[in-house]
């Protein structure tokens, strides 16, 4: 009897060994997944953050695009009703006539670097606002992945709760595929 009682004494301190290693499995797996979860949600923050600047600067962008189309209108205004006074025969005199013709053409390239600002600005907008569309895009692949994390965070915990390698297998594969995930998004918003 004694020899079975060694060996069953042998096989629990097998088993508890073994319940040890598979504990510190379990805690270094769980500290990981969350450490990896952490960088997600960083990652996940910057490019919301980097996503509402780009939007703003679109926003910003674009109304002053507006601004200088105004003033571009205003400017061609300005010039076509000097034109039609000169047409008409308002100014009489050569000098004033001149003076007035002379006054037409500053309006014109005033108005025509007025246009082409605006376009560039209206261009620069697009760009900014297409910018912040990659970055929304990089945002919820990167959100995802951090649910990803969040899941196999649940599935190692579950491991330790019920000791079965399944869970703790089935997180870490988890997480494998939110580290894939996570690459993904943050090299979308590059």
């Amino acid at each position: 009897m004694s020899e079975n009682l060694r060996q069953t004494l042998q096989e629990a301190t097998e088993r508890q060994h073994a319940a040890e290693r598979g504990s510190r499995l379990v805690s270094l797996a769980a500290a990981i997944i969350a450490v990896l979860a952490a960088l997600g949600a960083l990652f996940t923050h910057h490019r919301a953050i980097s996503a509402l600047s780009a939007k703003n600067h679109a926003i910003l962008l674009q109304a002053r695009a507006s601004d200088t189309y105004n003033r571009y209108e205003a400017g061609r205004v300005r010039a076509q009703v000097l034109e039609a006074l000169i047409d008409a025969g308002s100014y009489r005199d050569e000098a004033a006539r001149a003076r007035m013709e002379s006054i037409v053409e500053k309006e014109r390239a005033v108005y025509a670097r007025d246009f082409t600002k605006a376009q560039d600005l209206e261009t620069e907008s697009n760009v900014s606002e297409s910018r912040s569309e990659e970055f929304l895009k990089s945002y919820e692949l990167l959100e995802v992945a951090t649910s990803t994390f969040d899941i196999s965070i649940v599935l190692v915990s579950i491991s330790a709760l019920v000791r079965r390698a399944p869970f703790l297998t089935a997180g870490c594969i988890l997480s494998a595929v939110g580290v894939v995930i996570v690459i993904a998004g943050y090299l979308r918003g590059q």
